[in-house]
């Protein structure tokens, strides 16, 4: 295992970073550390191949090959020998210098720091400000931003000093999972410290740029977080993923939405940490609008822009989300209505679709008579399965396109009633409610539900 001869080349940052997750892994990872100094000396990085020789020749003291790479190091770092000193008559005996001593009162000091460290944050939130307003500006004139990295002033306004500072390298995975798992309320915010961490020291290992692009840097990070995820209870895996996601929005800038505006017409590149979201259909959400528009749809989960239900999944996220936290009464009072409506109203509803559905006549006489007949029969019922029909979504898709359909039973039978909706359209959402709710009648809510409710 030779180390390869010949001028310095790029370094495989990818591979180094896997070098270093084997070794931490599984100590004392012989090969991986010498596969480790095989490319630091191909690369021309000495002292760090030195340093990592040194390590193996006490893990490995009889291996030939550390012996080549002792002996052919140490020719390569050896100093040329130093001129001898003159003789000097008398040894001149200098005394050491007194240790520094702190003023006994450093609170002046401590307070000042503190107060510049503010204005220092003040003047960042300013230029973040700035920066921010002058996109808006560009965008205002359809003029395209051009993509700038203001993670660092970021950083600074949050108070994270050591996103700014330099990076000795990543800390094993093991290590930061058993930090999140430590601090599970911060467990997001130390994985994206981690990635950030990855990320400047793949972009500058041991202080010089590797020339790394950030589609590289993208996929050394993925590993990343699947080796943080295996080290992370299950409950906590997900933590990593959402880290990445920030990482790519706030700094990678490699992943393309399907959407580049915000439903009020903000850039998505401009949505804060706190607010910003990823669906698995590749919308990016500032949480805030989203949370409302599901609100004005009667907290039904589904996409505003595509009209396509979000996955269990998103679903999960979005109301664990602090924006989304109030969508869970919502979700729970849609279910609860889908209980309330007894067998005789959904035979009624059945009813009612097939006669909307069969009726083929040119005056659609059996339609309206239909429509009469139910909301007659609707006046009679108590007002809590009245508020039921005219407010339960249930789920149903136009069976020519598959739309989704976007109302409520009482909504459907009045669009009909005022010819909004053609009868056929209403009928075909109407046995399809009636379903849903004999499917959920008299079934007690899961927990699933409870804390989703798909509806």
């Amino acid at each position: 295992m030779a180390a390869p001869a010949g001028a310095a080349g790029e370094p495989d940052m990818v591979l180094i970073g896997e070098l270093f997750e084997e070794i931490s892994r599984n100590p004392p990872a012989i090969e991986a550390r010498k596969l480790l100094v095989e490319q630091y000396i191909a690369v021309g990085w000495l002292d760090a191949a030195n340093d990592n020789v040194k390590e193996l020749k006490q893990l490995s003291p009889g291996d030939a090959d550390v012996k080549t790479w002792v002996t052919m190091l140490t020719k390569k770092t050896a100093k040329a020998p130093a001129p001898a000193a003159p003789k000097v008559p008398q040894a001149i005996k200098i005394s050491a210098p007194p240790p520094v001593k702190l003023p006994a009162n450093i609170e002046p000091a401590k307070q000042d720091f503190s107060q510049s460290y503010k204005k220092l944050q003040s003047r960042a939130k300013g230029l973040l400000g700035d920066l921010l307003h002058i996109r808006a500006l560009q965008h205002q004139n359809g003029i395209t931003p051009a993509r700038t990295d203001d993670s660092a002033v970021k950083a600074i306004v949050d108070g994270r000093l050591r996103a700014v500072a330099g990076s000795k390298g990543p800390s094993s995975a093991r290590a930061v999972a058993r930090n999140m798992q430590a601090k599970p309320d911060d467990a997001i915010e130390i994985a994206v410290i981690d990635l950030e961490d990855m990320i400047r020291w793949l972009r500058a290992p041991h202080g010089k740029p590797s020339g790394m692009d950030n589609d590289a840097i993208r996929e050394a990070l993925v590993k990343r977080v699947r080796a943080l995820a295996a080290a992370l209870p299950e409950n906590m895996q997900e933590h990593s993923e959402t880290a990445l996601m920030h990482a790519e929005h706030e700094i990678l800038h490699t992943r393309s939405y399907v959407n580049d505006e915000t439903m009020l017409g903000d850039r998505v590149v401009d949505i804060e940490r706190a607010n910003f979201w990823v669906t698995e259909d590749g919308y990016a959400w500032d949480m805030d609008e989203l949370a409302q528009a599901i609100t004005a749809n009667g907290g039904i989960m589904r996409n505003p822009l595509s009209r396509q239900m979000f996955t269990p999944k998103d679903i999960r996220a979005i109301v664990q989300h602090p924006a989304g936290e109030r969508l869970k009464a919502l979700a729970i009072e849609q279910h609860e209505m889908s209980k309330g409506v007894r067998p005789s109203t959904i035979d009624h509803l059945d009813k009612l679709g097939k006669v909307l559905l069969e009726d083929q006549s040119s005056d659609q006489l059996p339609s309206r008579h239909a429509i009469d007949e139910f909301m007659a029969y609707c006046a009679t019922l108590p007002e809590a399965e009245q508020k039921a029909l005219n407010g339960l979504r249930c789920p149903a898709r136009d069976s020519h396109t598959g739309q989704s359909y976007d109302f409520s039973i009482g909504e459907a039978v009045l669009d009909a009633k005022g010819n909004r909706v053609c009868f056929h359209k209403t009928g075909d959402f109407i046995n399809q409610a009636a379903q849903h709710l004999r499917q959920n009648r008299g079934a007690p809510a899961t927990a699933a539900e409870e804390k989703c409710a798909v509806m």
